[in-house]
């Protein structure tokens, strides 16, 4: 009988919206203006950034920052240098995974921190995306035991994530949801039985298995309330190319693709956390529909020859229109309370592979947009100047703050860049 009312009720739903999710209007009578979410981008790239085209207080005026001007985004954005984790360094490669984790072991991400706060109401948590293929499993998001998460790679697969698809039945993914329901409450169980019987060590072990198995609970339970909900109405003028090329020549093209497809989902409000790994990628891209002459790793071990630069930089500038799309798209779409969009969303985006021409880990290439604070185009931290900050996470605490979080640390910070930004 349950089952019959469920299934009822999904066919009213979709009968009378046509799969198209209503925003509260606070214009409606009786309807109170509602507070605008609170949203975080985390993107990093795991080839780091040339600096001295990053950063807008050099000599070459951060050409890389021109795609941020040309969409009018010059006064929504401050790049800041001087900021690393302070950490052991190692191989720079090994290491980029620790961007938003302040490279504390076995540590949960800044994204994830606040994924269950800002995440709640919305279809998912949290999202992660890659720009395709990861030939070095290094993605940024990690959880609270600091496992990574598996990213989405296939543009097609965060399509269907916002829009709905055809790879299921409601009613086929109502079973699988029962199904792993079930099998949970039989792990649990079992679980608790051998507690009984086990050493104070393995207990320990025991408890965070169970922590993981009740996560998943609530990860199920939270599919299940929105398999009722309609998905939210395919945007006319958004489209997913004939075929899908996940390959790292196509990385560009993806990125590109997953930049659009975040904006939609910020817009419909199906996702307000997410983070984008731009990943390391041997051989030679694609790029202006054009295959470049050397591969994005070669090039990023530039020797600061300049055709080398120029091409890495004309690689790095792509990846910074996909942002400034983005970030644009936000700017010209009115919130619920009738603010910018792009005043509610925090874009951070850097990569713990400061010089990846060294594979240094010193002065991480960082940047801020969006998210209604102070932004001063540049900002120079250390000893010398105004700014005496010296760990990233010093950033990470204003952000946290910034998103509402009561909080004064994160990770390794020693204090806060509230004084710069807030």
């Amino acid at each position: 009988m349950k089952r019959t009312t469920s299934t009822s009720r999904r066919r009213f739903l979709y009968g009378s919206l046509g799969a198209l999710a209503i925003p509260v209007l606070p214009s409606l009578a009786g309807a109170a203006p509602r507070k605008a979410p609170k949203r975080l981008v985390c993107a990093g790239t795991q080839l780091g950034w040339y600096k001295p085209a990053f950063f807008a207080g050099n000599k070459e005026d951060g050409r890389l920052l021109r795609p941020f001007d040309e969409a009018g985004l010059k006064n929504d954005l401050t790049t800041i240098s001087g900021l690393d984790h302070k950490g052991p360094t190692g191989n720079g490669h090994a290491l980029v995974y620790t961007l938003y984790t302040g490279q504390v072991l076995r540590s949960i991400s800044l994204d994830q921190y606040v994924a269950p706060a800002l995440g709640k109401g919305t279809r998912y948590e949290s999202l992660q995306l890659c720009a395709g293929e990861q030939r070095f499993n290094a993605p940024l998001s990690l959880n609270r035991n600091g496992i990574p998460l598996p990213p989405i790679i296939r543009p097609s697969v965060m399509y269907s994530k916002i829009f709905g698809g055809d790879a299921a039945s409601l009613e086929r993914q109502q079973y699988l949801l029962d199904s792993g329901r079930s099998l949970l409450d039989q792990a649990l169980e079992d679980a608790r039985r051998l507690g009984r019987s086990i050493s104070h060590e393995d207990k320990a072990k025991l408890d965070e298995y169970l922590t993981s198995v009740r996560d998943v609970e609530k990860k199920l339970a939270r599919r299940r309330d929105w398999l009722d909900k309609p998905y939210a109405k395919a945007d006319p003028t958004f489209s997913l190319p004939e075929e899908e090329n996940v390959a790292h020549s196509m990385m560009i093209q993806n990125e590109d693709l997953m930049w659009d497809l975040m904006a939609l989902a910020v817009k419909n409000d199906s996702c307000r956390v997410f983070s984008l790994t731009i990943p390391l990628a041997d051989g030679a891209l694609m790029l202006n529909e054009q295959l470049m002459k050397s591969g994005y790793h070669n090039l990023s071990h530039h020797g600061h020859k300049k055709d080398k630069v120029d091409s890495l930089v004309a690689i790095e500038t792509a990846h910074m229109a996909g942002a400034a799309r983005f970030l644009k798209a936000l700017k010209e779409t009115t919130d619920v309370d009738g603010s910018r969009m792009l005043d509610n969303t925090t874009l951070l985006t850097g990569s713990a592979m400061a010089d990846a021409a060294k594979h240094r880990r010193v002065d991480f290439p960082l940047m801020i947009a969006g998210g209604g604070y102070r932004h001063q185009r540049h900002i120079d931290c250390g000893s010398k100047h105004e700014h005496k900050n010296e760990m990233a996470c010093d950033l990470f605490v204003t952000v946290l703050q910034q998103l509402g979080f009561e909080t004064d640390s994160f990770a390794t910070s020693q204090s806060n860049l509230n004084g710069a930004l807030l």
